[in-house]
């Protein structure tokens, strides 16, 4: 919601913004044009084009007139003619003067012209000891209006222009508001239906408005989502339960080959080679159930049906138990399993299901193992660290291929894809490490990994020293 009060704010400032813009540049305009029509020209055109200079060029000597070479040239160029009228409405003196135009005049006649128009002439005047003189533009090329305003009006023409301006900026601000508002009103459902969009219903956002193509989309979406959510669980519970069923009805006869082969492979009336066979037999056999586990194990990690049995350990003890079952055990010579553990370690408790973790312990050590038949030196590390407790499980073996990491990582293998080699050891590690809050990193040395790091959150510290 409050991206939507973003959007909303930015909307209002954007619109108001926008039509303060525009005022300014009316006012702008408006100020080029007055300046254009009404503003300073050039010191020779400003002279040429005053009535007032043309009427100073025209002199009287010894009863005759007579206009300076400059001024005929403005009245030519710029005029359609010029003309003195007397005292009396006679005129004169005059130049280019048309044939319609009358040579004398009423008093009411000279009012009438110097306010309006000689015969469409728009005309301007200017008096003289002797007459009044007239110059007139072509026709239809000036529009004359008087206008009249109070005195008042004029000195009050300032603060009332201000607010007006004021009163516009509100108008603008109002209805940018108000727009804003019903845009905010459009969007806000589909907002709510965007954070709803992963929930258990379909939407039914209303279809209505600018907005209603938009709704019908996200109405579609949901009703999308939901069903291919509906149907990926489906197949997930299927594919969990199916490997549960497998799993189940796989024990009993796996158990049953697996005692026979034991009882055979010890019998005496096998000769060594059959009685090798048979104890080839309770290997795999052995081997088919650790990875029916595993696969049972992974399946229920990957959907989070696990139960975790939650309770406080101490992972420097349950290290030094693991090292301790595989040497009582009898691990062989080409093997060397060596384990370090820094001293504050014991300080540090944990809380998790140490029969999980214990699991995934043996998978890396057991992957050591496996993948190096000629024997190889494995080592534990543990310390206590910023991120928490990290475990560093190395050999000096062939390592993990990076191929085998890509495939751990990748979401997931098709089944037509042979490429990549199976990881189920490897992910059933990451998974438990996962489930219990903490990562898992592999250390590449040249193209293979020799050394997988844990790292698992601390829960708290033992006040007691080691």
């Amino acid at each position: 919601m409050k991206d939507l009060l973003k959007i909303y704010r930015r909307f209002i400032l954007t619109a108001a913004t926008i039509c303060i813009l525009i005022i300014i540049f009316n006012l702008v305009l408006l100020l080029f044009f007055l300046w254009q029509q009404f503003g300073y020209k050039s010191k020779d055109d400003y002279a040429s084009y005053r009535i007032n200079v043309l009427s100073s060029q025209l002199t009287q000597k010894e009863g005759q007139y007579k206009l300076s070479p400059e001024a005929q040239k403005q009245i030519d160029a710029h005029y359609a003619f010029a003309m003195l009228i007397s005292p009396e409405g006679q005129v004169v003196w005059s130049r280019n003067l048309p044939p319609d135009i009358p040579r004398s005049y009423s008093l009411m006649e000279v009012a009438s012209f110097t306010r309006w128009y000689l015969k469409d002439y728009p005309v301007k005047v200017q008096t003289r000891p002797d007459g009044l003189f007239v110059a007139a533009f072509p026709r239809h090329s000036l529009w004359k209006y008087t206008m009249e305003f109070k005195e008042e009006l004029l000195y009050n023409l300032p603060p009332n222009l201000l607010l007006l301006l004021l009163c516009n900026l509100l108008l603008i601000f109002g209805l940018a508001m108000l727009f804003g508002r019903r845009f905010y009103a459009s969007l806000r459902p589909l907002t709510e239906g965007i954070q709803k969009l992963t929930g258990e219903k379909v939407l039914t956002l209303p279809q209505q408005g600018f907005v209603g193509e938009l709704a019908k989309k996200l109405n579609q979406a949901s009703a999308i989502l939901i069903f291919q959510r509906k149907a990926l669980e489906k197949r997930d519970n299927a594919r969990t339960n199916w490997i549960a069923g497998v799993s189940h009805d796989i024990r009993t006869p796996l158990s049953l080959i697996m005692a026979y082969g034991d009882h055979l492979s010890r019998s005496p009336h096998l000769n060594p080679e059959e009685q090798k066979e048979a104890a080839s037999i309770r290997e795999n056999s052995l081997l088919i159930k650790h990875l029916i586990s595993d696969l049972n194990l992974t399946s229920r990690l990957e959907y989070d049906s696990y139960p975790l049995q939650q309770k406080a350990y101490a992972p420097a003890a349950l290290l030094r138990s693991l090292t301790a079952a595989y040497l009582n055990d009898g691990l062989e010579a080409p093997w060397d399993l060596e384990l370090s553990l820094d001293p504050h370690l014991d300080r540090v408790t944990l809380t998790g299901d140490p029969d999980l973790l214990r699991r995934a312990f043996r998978n890396l050590i057991n992957n050591s193992i496996q993948h190096n038949p000629t024997g190889c030196q494995i080592r534990i590390q543990g310390d206590l660290a910023v991120q928490g407790v990290r475990l560093t499980f190395s050999d000096t073996g062939v390592g993990i291929p990076v191929r085998v990491i890509k495939a751990l990582y990748r979401a997931q293998n098709t089944e037509k894809d042979t490429s990549f080699p199976h990881v189920m050891g490897l992910r059933i590690v990451k998974q438990i490490l996962e489930a219990h809050g903490g990562r898992v990193e592999f250390l590449l040395q040249g193209e293979n990994c020799h050394s997988v790091v844990i790292t698992l959150p601390v829960s708290r510290l033992s006040p007691n020293p080691p």
